[in-house]
C-alpha cells in the first residue's frame, strides 16, 4: 500500500524493554444532521491537515499473541510517532474529507480525484476553507501471524482513535470564524498491508463525521453572513467620479488602451488578483483579493508597481475600491445597460500568474442567476482562472459590464461556467456613481 506523504509510522522494536500498553477508548459516533438542501449551505473545501505530535511519542501498542489464539505475533515494543510536526496538503485525507461531506449532502467543493474540466465541480474559491490538526493518535494493532510459519503475514488490523482540532476560515473575511475539537474511532477487523495507516484514516473519517454532526457547524454554514458594513455604514456620502463616453468601436481597435487599464493586485494572502481603472485614481477589484488590508501593491501592465489604499469594500458582493496616485491611464468606460443572454463578452486579467497579465478571453453571457446571498450574478462561458478575480468583463466595444469573481473548474482547467458581478450593482453596493460634470477623482 502506498503510504501517505503526511503520515509515516516508524515501528521501533526495543529489545529487552517492556512495551507500554496504549489504551484506546471507543469514541461515541454522533448522529448525522439532516441537510434539506445543500445549495442553502455555504460552500466548503478541505485545505490541509497538520500534525502536532512530538517526535518519539508513543501512539500505539501491539496486541499479545495469547499463545497464538489471537492470531497475532507477540511484539514487545510500541508504535512511535517518528515524523514530528508536519503540515501538508494530502490527497488521501482530502479525499476522505470530501466524500464524507458529500455523502452527508453538504455543499463541499474541490473533489481531489477530478482531473478534467468536463467533470469539474469545484469553485475557484470556496466560501470557507477547513483545516484540521491531528493532536492525538492511539492504536492497538495486531500484527497478523502466519499460522504455518509462525512469522508475520505483513498485514495488520486493530482499533484506534484520533483527536482533531478544526478551524474554519472565511474567504470573505480572511479570518478564522469557527473552531472545534472532535474525536474519531475506528475498528479495522480485516487485516491489510499498511493497516496502521488505515486505522488512522478510518478514525479521521469518524472525526469528520463528528464535526459535521455539530449543530453549531451546520448553523455556521446555513446562517453565517460575513461582517459586512451596510451600504449606509460605508460612507455617509456617495463617492462620485466622472462618467466616460461609451465606446462604440470594436474592442480590437482599442484593446491596447483596455489592457493598460487592467492591473494585477497582490492578494491579501498568497497569490494575486486583477482590477481595473474606472477613473485616473480609482480601481475596482474583488474584496477577496484585498481582504482586510489597508494597503495593497498594484502592478501595472507596463511593469511599474504602485501602492493602493483600499477605501471601500463590500464582502458579501465581493467588491472593493482602491485609490492610487493619479496616473496617465485611460480608465474603462462603464455601461449602465445590462447585458443580454448570448451577448458576446470579453474578460481581461492575470490568469494563474502575474506574468500573464493583460490576457484577453472571449465568450458569451450564458444566463443570470441569484446566489445564496440573494444577489444577482452574470453567468458566462468566457474563460477565467483564479488570477482573473477582480478583472473586468467587457462588451464587444470594450465597455465594462461586470467584474470577474468566481467559477468552476479543476486545478488549472476551466469548466466554462464562470460568474461575474453586474457592474452597476457592484458600484451601488459601495456607494459610488458616475456623473457627467465632476472633477476627475
Amino acid at each position: 500500500m502506498k503510504h501517505s506523504i503526511l503520515l509515516i509510522l516508524a515501528i521501533i522494536t526495543l529489545a529487552g524493554c517492556q512495551a507500554e500498553h496504549v489504551e484506546v477508548v471507543k469514541v461515541t459516533q454522533e448522529a448525522p444532521l439532516e441537510v434539506e438542501n445543500p445549495k442553502d449551505l455555504a460552500s466548503v473545501k478541505f485545505d490541509r491537515l497538520g500534525v502536532k505530535i512530538r517526535r518519539g511519542t508513543i501512539i500505539g501498542s501491539y496486541e499479545p499473541s495469547l499463545l497464538g489464539l489471537s492470531g497475532c505475533i507477540d511484539i514487545d515494543s510500541n508504535i512511535f510517532w517518528n515524523t514530528g510536526r508536519v503540515l501538508s496538503r494530502d490527497v488521501e485525507f482530502a479525499d476522505i474529507f470530501y466524500h464524507t461531506l458529500k455523502d452527508a449532502d453538504f455543499n463541499v467543493v474541490g473533489d481531489p480525484n477530478l482531473m478534467f474540466a468536463s467533470a469539474a465541480d469545484r469553485q475557484v474559491e470556496a466560501e470557507f476553507l477547513i483545516g484540521g490538526q491531528l493532536e492525538e493518535i492511539k492504536m492497538n494493532v495486531c500484527e497478523e501471524m502466519n499460522m504455518w510459519t509462525g512469522g508475520s503475514r505483513g498485514t495488520q488490523r486493530g482499533k484506534g482513535s484520533v483527536k482533531v482540532r478544526w478551524q474554519v476560515f472565511s474567504n470573505f473575511e480572511r479570518k478564522v470564524v469557527y473552531e472545534e475539537v472532535t474525536e474519531g474511532y475506528a475498528d479495522v477487523q480485516k487485516a491489510t498491508a499498511g493497516g496502521e495507516l488505515l486505522i488512522i484514516q478510518d478514525a479521521f473519517a469518524a472525526a469528520v463525521d463528528n464535526l459535521i454532526a455539530k449543530p453549531t457547524f451546520l448553523d455556521l454554514l446555513k446562517n453565517y453572513q460575513p461582517a459586512v458594513a451596510a451600504i449606509d455604514d460605508i460612507e455617509d456620502t456617495t463617492l462620485v467620479f466622472k462618467k466616460l463616453a461609451i465606446s462604440d468601436k470594436p474592442i480590437a481597435e482599442i484593446i491596447d488602451d483596455v489592457r493598460l487599464a487592467v492591473v494585477s493586485i497582490d492578494a491579501s494572502g498568497a497569490g494575486h488578483g486583477s482590477g481595473f481603472f474606472v477613473s485616473p485614481r480609482l480601481i475596482l477589484t474583488n474584496h477577496h483579493v484585498v481582504g482586510e488590508a489597508e494597503f495593497v501593491r498594484v502592478n501595472l501592465l507596463t511593469g511599474r508597481k504602485i501602492i493602493g489604499n483600499v477605501i471601500r469594500r463590500h464582502p458579501a458582493r465581493d467588491i472593493a475600491l482602491v485609490q492610487v496616485e493619479a496616473l496617465a491611464i485611460k480608465p474603462l468606460a462603464i455601461r449602465e445597460e445590462p447585458v443580454s443572454i448570448a451577448e458576446e463578452v470579453f474578460a481581461v486579467g492575470s490568469p494563474l500568474s502575474k506574468n500573464l497579465s493583460g490576457t484577453v478571453t472571449k465568450g458569451i453571457v450564458s444566463k443570470f442567476l441569484v446566489n445564496r446571498r440573494g444577489l444577482e450574478d452574470i453567468q458566462g462561458d468566457v474563460d477565467i482562472q483564479g488570477g482573473n478575480s477582480g478583472g473586468p468583463l467587457l462588451d464587444k466595444n470594450g465597455n465594462v459590464v461586470g467584474i470577474s469573481y468566481a467559477g468552476y473548474g479543476v486545478e488549472k482547467f476551466s469548466a466554462g461556467v464562470n460568474f461575474f458581478i453586474p457592474i452597476m450593482d457592484g458600484m451601488r453596493r459601495i456607494k459610488i456613481e458616475m456623473r457627467e460634470r465632476v472633477p476627475e477623482s
